[in-house]
């Protein structure tokens, strides 16, 4: 056995899943060049945000990209009609009358926590953690529909705060939801602290279990899992602690043709998300108080430094900038507060590109805050949105 299969085995203990794997090379350094030179900028983090409404828990809202702009979703501390609401954003970030009730709130007893949505088409996905006293459950949505929310299984009762357990991502015409589940039998004799993970496929009616389950020892508080789709391949990750260093194991599979390999990322760094950029998909951490990205699943492996991410607007155009990264925003995209400066978009932030306006939505003392960045020539400007 080959010294790259040895490491992706021992990568891989503990761990119960589909396919056969190889290994990529762990991160040898940063491979960043100097710095681009940089535009004029404006920083907007002095201003003051005006909260949108109290949020049930501090994870109950998510931001993403939609077919006009953007739509934001939220779960109230206070619920009428509606245990989940969603408010559109058309391309240029204005807010769009009226207020939709997402998921009755007939359908929802417990509270919500740790919220995903995504688009499918012209559908609106929805999956979240709900507790109920010392329980917690994995539920997802369609938004609007009348039929009550599928249910996936027990899940993690963790800290309030804690986000990044539930994921999702857009593969053909299904939304896939990733999730960390409750606690697990350990593979590993002698081993303790494992968790189940496990993928759901959501369709019209039904949600449905897909793929083998995962029995993960000590997954990491935030972010556990992650997950990336790039045309017929996609990617997923779970983030594990060892001796107090934390390692995203991300696991990359396509069907045709096939492929499947298994690497063990960043090291000691706390995973902040995923992004596609250059027709690859990329891992984002924290690395000691600056952030890195790997590429996931080719070779040779390739990283980014991240540090001193900031925004700029040249020509009317915004980009985030960094050592290793020049990212234009052009089409939607969702996903992007781990691509952003902290001042813009600290930790649980959620933003979004709609092709004209950079959003992004915060919790501050759980209160719902919302915030557009625009360019004006080569000026960055920012606005508060109010309901």
């Amino acid at each position: 056995m080959s010294v790259r299969r040895q490491a992706a085995r021992s990568a891989l203990v503990g761990l119960v899943l589909a396919g056969a794997f190889g290994c990529g090379k762990r991160d040898p350094g940063s491979t960043a060049g100097p710095a681009p030179s940089a535009s004029p900028a404006v920083s907007a983090s002095s201003a003051v945000l005006a909260p949108l409404g109290r949020l049930a828990t501090p994870t109950a809202f998510e931001l993403t990209a939609s077919p006009t702009g953007a739509t934001l979703v939220w779960a109230p501390a206070h619920r009428t009609a509606a245990a989940l609401e969603k408010r559109e954003l058309d391309a240029s970030g204005a807010l769009q009358a009226p207020l939709d009730v997402a998921v009755a709130s007939a359908s929802v007893a417990g509270e919500v926590a740790d919220l995903a949505a995504v688009w499918v088409g012209s559908r609106l996905a929805l999956a979240w953690l709900e507790r109920s006293g010392a329980a917690t459950r994995v539920r997802a949505a369609w938004a609007g529909t009348s039929s009550a929310p599928f249910e996936l299984g027990a899940a993690w009762s963790g800290p309030r705060s804690s986000r990044g357990n539930v994921v999702m991502a857009v593969r053909g015409d299904k939304a896939l939801v990733f999730a960390r589940g409750a606690e697990a039998a350990c593979v590993e004799v002698g081993r303790h602290g494992c968790f189940a993970f496990g993928f759901h496929e959501l369709e019209a009616s039904r949600a449905v279990a897909t793929g083998l389950p995962m029995s993960v020892p000590v997954p990491c508080t935030d972010n556990s899992a992650a997950l990336a789709v790039r045309g017929e391949r996609f990617h997923y990750g779970v983030c594990t602690e060892t001796a107090g260093r934390s390692v995203t194991t991300l696991f990359s599979i396509q069907h045709d043709p096939e492929y499947a390999r298994a690497d063990p990322l960043l090291e000691g760094c706390t995973p902040a998300g995923t992004f596609l950029w250059r027709n690859a998909a990329w891992l984002v951490g924290d690395c000691g108080g600056g952030r890195r990205a790997a590429r996931i699943g080719d070779d040779p492996q390739e990283f980014l430094d991240l540090h001193g991410l900031r925004l700029e607007c040249r020509s009317g155009r915004l980009r985030i900038r960094a050592p290793s990264l020049d990212l234009a925003l052009d089409e939607p995209r969702s996903g992007l507060a781990a691509l952003l400066p902290p001042d813009v978009a600290p930790t649980g932030a959620r933003a979004a590109w709609t092709g004209r306006a950079l959003l992004v939505a915060t919790s501050f003392a759980e209160e719902l805050r919302l915030t557009r960045r625009t360019c004006n020539g080569d000026r960055l400007e920012m606005s508060t949105l109010l309901p």
